[in-house]
């Protein structure tokens, strides 16, 4: 089968949201339950918000992974990136389909959709948790960003497409 990648449609939204949903579900028991559900809620606006692209895995008909990019940093409700640079949020891939390549080809089409529209850095935070996805970004290219931590939360990477 091959992995088509695509922009979600609006009647794919419940689907999608669960899927992210599920992907994290593995981290529940790092968080107190008021920032899980703070975590979750966030997820749901994030994915029903127009601002930005939602980017879908699509294998034989499923979703298997998502990633919303969003061209315009500055739209993606986290960070204070650079003027001019892009970023990534709500990067998951459903647990038993991990392994396949949905992450890697959901990042290559961000990279690729970022150097079309000339973006010349793609920023993203994640947890320092989340060793499967640190690994996707770093074995692409992106570096820590330190400087863009936030205290306490999530660590930040870079990617400079120039």
């Amino acid at each position: 089968m091959t992995i088509l990648i695509r922009e979600a449609r609006p009647e794919e939204l419940n689907r999608i949201e669960a899927l992210a949903k599920e992907a994290y579900r593995e981290f529940r028991p790092l968080f107190p339950e008021r920032v899980w559900n703070s975590w979750m809620d966030n997820i749901a606006q994030t994915i029903r918000s127009p601002a930005g692209m939602l980017l879908v895995a699509e294998e034989a008909g499923e979703i298997h992974g998502v990633v919303k990019f969003y061209p315009d940093a500055a739209q993606s409700g986290m960070g204070q990136w650079p003027k001019g640079s892009a970023a990534i949020r709500i990067f998951a891939v459903r647990p038993q389909s991990r392994g396949r390549g949905c992450g890697i080809r959901l990042t290559m089409e961000v990279l690729r959709r970022a150097r079309e529209m000339g973006v010349s850095t793609i920023f993203l935070y994640t947890g320092e948790f989340m060793h499967a996805a640190r690994h996707i970004y770093e074995e692409l290219g992106f570096r820590r960003a330190p400087e863009f931590d936030r205290q306490p939360g999530p660590i930040a990477y870079r990617l400079d497409l120039d």
